[in-house]
């Protein structure tokens, strides 16, 4: 859209249209936004008073945990303990803690009375002396000071009075009144419920915060309408976590400390049996290094194996000479052939026999050429070589009796070795077993002494962590109500709930309020706009021949209805017979002539939307139409916006 007066006129409508909204929807706004922002102030001016007390902790980090401990170790960088910061989150979250606090708090015990009036201004005294149920007792103060006890539900019973000062019991309870105060009430409710059910809301209500994500510390808020039950609660809280952490602590390293010095016992006594046994083993068998004595065994073994090759080489190469020293034809050839082997080569004592007998023969030649055999000179000379022979023949018999010897020591020598070597392995390896059994438990000996002095460590640095960075305190006024910011907030509720109420019954209302709303369910313009003055209608000369001009003959009028009482007036008006103004409940005769057209009468805000729907789909369907619209407005601005 260019043209600048087109622009300007869209403008002026909407603004017109808007003015009218909020002129015919004020009352809804205004009257919603009033109950909202009175419901808003009473609950902001009345509500009762809330206390809050708060505490901060600080949570150290707990011993290392190395060692034989299920959350040490090589998978220690797992967590498989949990994070110690969220262990105690979820010890503050615990049942045991709550129901701690519920019974040093009291808090299944509720005081019902005016604002500002709260235990330490009624009771001297209030104690859990049974269990509780859900109960409810009434305190009256009589006027001769005495203060009477009643049960009101489950049952109604009269438990008794007291004078102030005076204990009393009643619903497991124990209380002692104080005597009535200037300007205090002259009775008040007590409320009792279950101690699980009181348990149960309460756990919920103690809010636990971590102040960062980087930062083991924590806040504890608790609110209540009594401070002093609130402070009381944070107390409880703070004592309770720390003595049930550090029970906890005690027992998981008191029960870690008696596994420990079990299993070093058992260990240490499993050790003293091993190492009995290797001792044993050792004496038996004779193995100490078993290495280096099985080299040595193998060398032995080797050494006595070539030295009886040796002997049984000499003992076959002796034999051998002996055999030909007894087929030799002369003694000298077969002594000289024997004493030249390498065992006998290097013998003086040999070689002077062999060098005296070659001698003796010699002389006994060369004697038997010049004499006989039976002289005395040659048969003594055969003397004397008969007893080097002999000689010569003793000594090596002797010599080979001691290699025989010699064979069956070095052959006996050499099964004992063989039979030691049969053995060697299985004495070796039952000899490591025993040494690996005795390595192994003196490494758990070791380890577990270790892992002990480190829980006893443990054990005396664990209660130590906590930090108490705020102690316990009750905030110097009341967090509710906030007075001043409830009550700008009401008035911003009140004002979008009126805004909002205004929107929800326009939109609900389905009378006809706009021009194109009625062009468009018609299809025909607006003829005229006038406005009703009691049962009349004051028409002008042009609205009067536009009607008269869309009408037609014979002139058509149907009443919609809340137009009816205008029927007669727009009649005279128009000079229109009366039967031809017909409402909407008897226009079937109007319509007899076919394609007569009609003009429709509306009532501005009052006709619905599904009465003109009906009257046009009725008007087609009987070959009518509708020529025109005539819209009665209630008030001269009405009208105008019609115009």
């Amino acid at each position: 859209m260019t043209d600048p007066a087109a622009r300007d006129r869209v403008g002026e409508d909407t603004l017109a249209k808007a003015v009218a909204f909020v002129r015919r929807r004020a009352p809804w706004g205004i009257g919603v936004a009033a109950l909202v922002f009175a419901a808003t102030a009473a609950i902001v001016l009345l509500a009762r008073p809330v206390y809050v007390a708060d505490a901060r902790l600080r949570l150290g980090e707990p011993p290392p945990t190395t060692g034989v401990s299920p959350t040490g170790g090589l998978l220690s960088f797992l967590r498989t303990g949990g994070d110690p910061f969220a262990n105690d989150l979820e010890l503050l979250s615990s049942r045991t803690l709550a129901e701690e606090v519920v019974g040093a708090a009291l808090l299944n015990v509720q005081l019902v009375a005016p604002a500002g009036w709260h235990r330490d201004s009624i009771f001297a005294s209030l104690a859990q002396t049974d269990t509780t149920a859900k109960a409810t007792f009434e305190a009256t103060w009589r006027s001769d000071g005495a203060i009477q006890v009643e049960s009101l539900s489950p049952r109604r019973a009269d438990l008794g009075s007291v004078g102030p000062g005076e204990a009393i019991r009643f619903g497991g309870l124990q209380a002692a009144f104080l005597p009535l105060k200037d300007g205090g009430p002259r009775s008040v409710e007590i409320k009792t419920l279950p101690f699980d059910e009181a348990v149960r809301v309460e756990r919920g209500r103690i809010d636990v915060e971590r102040t960062r994500r980087e930062a083991n510390v924590l806040d504890l808020r608790y609110q209540h309408h009594d401070p002093a039950v609130a402070e009381r609660v944070v107390v409880a809280v703070v004592g309770t976590f720390l003595d049930l952490r550090t029970r906890l602590f005690q027992r998981e390293s008191g029960e870690t400390v008696d596994s420990l010095r079990a299993v070093a016992a058992n260990t240490q006594k499993e050790l003293r049996h091993a190492e009995d046994a290797l001792e044993a083993i050792q004496r038996e068998t004779g193995l100490v290094a078993p290495d280096a004595q099985s080299e040595a065994l193998v060398e032995r073994y080797e050494t006595a194996y070539e030295a009886l090759l040796e002997a049984r080489t000499e003992q076959e190469a002796i034999a051998a000479q002996l055999g030909r020293v007894a087929t030799a034809g002369s003694r000298i050839d077969a002594w000289s052939t024997l004493v030249a082997h390498p065992r006998f080569l290097e013998n003086e004592t040999l070689s002077g026999l062999l060098n005296r007998l070659t001698l003796l023969e010699e002389l006994k030649t060369a004697a038997l050429s010049l004499r006989t055999a039976d002289s005395r000179e040659v048969r003594t000379l055969e003397s004397q070589i008969s007893q080097l022979d002999g000689a010569l023949r003793r000594v090596i018999d002797e010599f080979a009796v001691g290699l025989d010897a010699r064979v069956d020591e070095l052959d006996g020598q050499l099964r004992n070795l063989e039979r030691l070597l049969a053995g060697l392995p299985t004495q070796v390896v039952e000899l490591g077993r025993r040494q690996r059994e005795v390595r192994v438990l003196s490494e758990v000996v070791v380890v577990t002494e270790q892992r002990l002095r480190q829980e006893e460590l443990r054990q005396a640095l664990a209660f130590s962590n906590i930090q108490v960075v705020d102690p316990p305190t009750l905030r110097f006024r009341p967090v509710w109500p906030r007075k001043k910011l409830g009550l700008a907030v009401g008035m911003l509720l009140a004002g979008f709930s009126g805004l909002g109420a205004m929107v929800l019954v326009e939109r609900t209302d389905p009378r006809i309020r706009e021009r194109s709303v009625l062009r468009a369910l018609t299809g025909a313009p607006v003829l005229a706009a006038p406005v009703a003055r009691g049962a009349g209608l004051m028409l002008q000369a042009e609205e009067l021949r536009a009607l008269l001009g869309a009408a037609g003959e014979p002139r058509w009028f149907i009443m919609a209805p809340g137009t009816e009482a205008w029927g007669p007036s727009l009649a005279r008006e128009l000079g229109v017979p009366a039967e031809h103004m017909r409402v909407l409940a008897g226009y079937g005769d109007a319509l007899a002539a076919a394609g007569a057209p009609a003009v429709l009468v509306v009532a501005a805000g009052r006709t619905p939307e599904a009465a003109i729907r009906r009257v046009v789909d009725l008007l087609h369907e009987a070959g009518g139409s509708v020529a025109g619209s005539l819209v009665v407005c209630r008030t001269n601005r009405e009208a105008s916006s019609w115009a």
